[in-house]
């Protein structure tokens, strides 16, 4: 019988080889501890009853960094776990031979758990406070922000009625078959012609989809009416679709409002997702998105959260909250980049109170000998954020798993999103403190004195 002799060395030199792996190197870059300390422990860990978990919160935090690093999905992340002997000693594990983790929803528990605990401020200050000594001296911020989208299909006005049509009917039906009723009758197959015969025409006009929306919108009111008085005749309680029967009455209450011409606010894009909201972003090729507006300030290549919303807003008006936040982490502030929007009278002020210096242009008349000077000044400073920061935008998004947020509830989709972004930070910390280790061991021996009487 084959037996891995891998596992019968003893524990120091077992982590010696781990901490030679890439995934070793990570793995000192993250506090764990000081982490998991800010998380109550799982039900069963506090009273011996419930789900037996695999991980404690430190393997599960050790986990969901995998993730992010490795770009797996669960159900192949807990394949590579239960082969790779290097990620089980990550999470905090060892499996016995013929053992094996067959609870493939593991990430997804754990993104869950983390997720209704997860205090981004809190959080970030105990990494700042582990990765502090691995970057140069942080006087300079940069500040952006962008959107890391939810996965949902593109939303139509015409698309949404449809799919709560859909959902009521299927609910109406049932609720019928449960108490051994007909099938209703009540124009579905004629509605859903309709629906086909305006998605396959090329040439959608505006009077055309206005009309079908108006037909729509009729055909839900009498599908939610005839719910209702299902419900109340069977004394049929819907608790478990609640929230997305509230979602539906919403969405269609802003619908009779645009059909008005009336301004329609905290527009619903989504039925599984009703925290998801239109970010309008200005950009040529995607004018729109639908996902988590995140306000980021970066220092040193270090990139933190400094507000985080579902909700559109004007980043402009972050400014001094990231400054805040750059001194309550890292100490005093004295370079400051970032975009145009940025650059309102309010945020000049108060950098010129406090000292900073910015890359936004200049009004007024300046004095001769400082204009070149200040003009090198927002070159270096626009050079920085143009390149670090946004770049950093594009390496999360194409290489941690944040081009397409695959999470289904709102806490879980703000999770996603911090550990991809850390994640991405721990990988850079960890190149740092390879390269300082590596200098250090090549450094020439010092040379000892030796006093003569």
């Amino acid at each position: 019988m084959y037996e891995n002799l891998l596992f019968q060395l003893g524990p120091s030199l077992l982590e010696k080889r781990f901490l030679a792996t890439d995934v070793g190197k990570l793995y000192r870059a993250i506090p764990f501890d000081q982490l998991a300390a800010r998380v109550p422990p799982p039900a069963f860990f506090r009273s011996g009853l419930g789900r037996k978990p695999w991980l404690d919160v430190k393997g599960g935090i050790a986990l969901l960094v995998l993730k992010h690093y490795l770009q797996l999905s669960d159900a192949k992340l807990i394949e590579r776990l239960n082969t790779d002997w290097s990620l089980q000693y990550f999470c905090g594990i060892q499996l016995k031979a013929g053992e094996a983790i067959a609870d493939k929803d593991l990430p997804s528990w754990w993104r869950s758990y983390l997720g209704k605990h997860l205090d981004i401020d809190k959080w970030q200050k105990t990494l700042a406070a582990r990765w502090k000594q691995h970057m140069q001296p942080p006087q300079s911020s940069l500040h952006d922000a962008t959107c890391y989208e939810s996965r949902i299909a593109y939303p139509t006005d015409v698309k949404l009625l449809w799919q709560s049509c859909h959902t009521i009917h299927q609910l109406i039906q049932q609720i019928r078959r449960r108490h051994h009723q007909r099938r209703s009758r009540n124009n579905y197959d004629q509605r859903q012609e309709e629906l086909v015969s305006y998605q396959k025409s090329r040439k959608k006009t505006r009077r055309w989809e206005k009309k079908l929306r108006k037909k729509l919108l009729k055909y839900l009111l009498r599908l939610l009416e005839l719910l209702h008085d299902l419900c109340i005749k069977h004394r049929v309680g819907l608790s478990h679709k609640g929230r997305q029967l509230l979602t539906i009455e919403k969405l269609y209450e802003q619908q009779v409002k645009k059909i008005h011409g009336e301004k329609i606010e905290d527009r619903i894009v989504s039925l599984s997702k009703a925290y998801i909201r239109p970010i309008i972003r200005g950009k040529e090729v995607k004018p729109v998105a639908f996902g988590a507006k995140v306000n980021k300030i970066q220092v040193d290549g270090i990139s933190f959260i400094e507000h985080l919303s579902y909700d559109a807003f004007n980043e402009g008006t972050r400014l001094q909250h990231g400054i805040r936040m750059h001194e309550d982490l890292l100490g005093k502030c004295q370079h400051v980049s970032a975009d145009a929007i940025y650059a309102t009278n309010a945020n000049r002020r108060y950098c010129k109170r406090k000292g900073i210096v910015t890359n936004f242009m200049a009004k007024g008349k300046q004095k001769t000998q400082h204009i070149e000077q200040a003009a090198l000044m927002r070159t270096l400073l626009n050079h920085e954020r143009s390149t670090k920061l946004e770049g950093s935008f594009g390496n999360e998004k194409n290489h941690y798993l944040l081009g397409k947020i695959n999470a289904r509830a709102q806490h879980t989709e703000t999770c996603w999103i911090f550990f991809g972004i850390h994640t991405a930070n721990a990988v850079l910390i960890a190149k740092r403190m390879e390269a300082a280790a590596t200098a250090n061991d090549h450094a020439p021996p010092q040379r000892r004195l030796r006093l003569t009487a």
